[in-house]
């Protein structure tokens, strides 16, 4: 017995990706736990707080921490070993997180299906999605970021909600909610569903987690629940491109109203000295650029509230899988978008919305999805520096490739939604006429 699980597809795969993670990534440079500046400012952050210090006022900028006091419940840890077995532990947490969210949405959606030509095609559109997805889900391994957490925080919501277990599912939003603020928008969602015990749930794991810092470790000065909300608020408007240290113009904050913004101001001088051009498609000035991100930020909105309200107005346990995987990816597509910030490598999440998007068009051929794959599929296109070069990439960046990825991502869930109800109402229809 014990052979056979070490022989396993998932056991494999975890060995595999831990491999790969550790000895790809990780050890790039000898100086640091996780190759660029994230990491170190993971390190610098976690060894702040264990000796007393401010954690949100940084002695140097590289310290930057943005994230919510629970994230260093997650690397704290890793201070008190040799920096050796750190790069292993952090490994071996991301790939648990991946090859964990895999085997949860896998095994989810291929449980009820008997037909073995349709787990095939499932299984192919899984494997499908991560392809188109392989830039969000190599990012955050490159930077050795923590982006998995949440999207492993997702899955287990997924198979919670699908299963009917309310109280897990509403663990799995609270958690992500505490180590990183948008999966909060789970938080209207279920309050929309009528989900009384995963919204109860959700709110009492973020709480936890939110002041066990504090508690572990009573902080010398300002707590870190008080850091956390004066930096929050000072990067809360989302009307204003940027957040927390970067400025309104930069090409790897990939959130909708930093794409905005870039679309929509003159370059900044230094921006525009190496080919000097100026990026934006039309001027505007900041009174009309607000009010353009806050009618962008309505439609998004908009589109995920469809999407859950396509459903029904209470939460039906019944639904499939399908339809659960279909409202997670709407908002994973909305965390990312509505952000006050989203770096480049912070867009795994949409995997989800992704996977939805290619199981629809393999379902049945709706011209308006045939459309959305084929956009995700052209924004897949790799565009590393080394394949195409520097400057390519830059204006595919500065013009929001990756936001527009998002964006697609998200149109699709909306007809999905409309898709599945449709079935729904046909298949009534035809149990009234029998």
């Amino acid at each position: 017995m014990i052979a056979l699980r070490l022989r396993s597809p998932w056991v494999i795969a975890w060995i595999a990706m831990f491999l790969f993670v550790t000895f790809a990534f990780g050890f790039r440079k000898s100086n640091e736990l996780i190759r660029g500046p994230q990491s170190d400012s993971y390190m610098k952050a976690a060894n702040r707080y264990l000796s007393g210090g401010d954690v949100y006022v940084p002695p140097e900028p590289i310290s930057y921490w943005p994230y919510p006091p629970a994230m260093l419940l997650t690397v704290a840890p890793l201070a008190f070993v040799p920096e050796l077995a750190a790069r292993f532990l952090w490994g071996a947490l991301l790939a648990t997180c991946v090859v964990g969210s895999g085997y949860l949405i896998t095994t989810t959606l291929l449980a009820g299906v008997a037909d073995q030509l349709m787990r095939k095609r499932l299984s192919i559109c899984l494997l499908l999605a991560v392809a188109i997805s392989h830039q969000h889900i190599l990012s955050p391994l490159t930077y050795y970021s923590h982006d998995f957490i949440l999207v492993l925080c997702l899955a287990i919501g997924f198979a919670a909600t699908v299963k009917r277990k309310e109280i897990v599912a509403g663990c799995a939003f609270g958690i992500g909610a505490a180590l990183k603020v948008t999966p909060g928008l789970f938080f209207p969602i279920l309050l929309i569903q009528r989900r009384w015990k995963a919204l109860v749930a959700m709110f009492c794991a973020g709480a936890i987690l939110t002041v066990a810092p504090d508690v572990l470790r009573p902080p010398n000065g300002e707590t870190l629940i008080a850091g956390f909300y004066r930096i929050a608020m000072n990067s809360a408007d989302v009307s204003v491109a940027g957040g927390g240290k970067w400025p309104a113009w930069n090409p790897l904050a990939q959130n909708l109203s930093a794409t905005i913004s870039r679309w929509t101001m003159k370059t900044p001088p230094g921006e525009d000295r190496e080919h000097l051009t100026d990026w934006a498609v039309i001027h505007l000035d900041a009174a009309t650029r607000s009010e353009v991100t806050v009618v962008a930020y309505g439609i998004v909105l908009g589109m995920i509230v469809w999407v859950v309200l396509a459903s029904g107005w209470k939460f039906n346990s019944s639904l499939s899988p399908l339809t659960r995987l279909n409202e997670i990816g709407a908002v994973a597509c909305g965390m990312v978008l509505l952000a006050p910030h989203s770096s480049n490598y912070h867009f795994a999440v949409i995997y989800f919305a992704i996977a939805s998007c290619i199981i629809a068009v393999m379902k049945k051929r709706d011209p308006f999805m045939v459309v959305i794959f084929f956009a995700l599929c052209l924004l897949a296109l790799p565009s590393g520096r080394d394949l195409i070069g520097h400057y390519p990439v830059q204006v595919m960046l500065v013009y929001g490739k990756i936001t527009f990825g998002a964006l697609f991502a998200l149109a699709g869930c909306a007809r999905v939604a409309q898709l599945q109800r449709q079935e729904r109402a046909a298949a009534l229809s035809l149990a009234y006429s029998e």
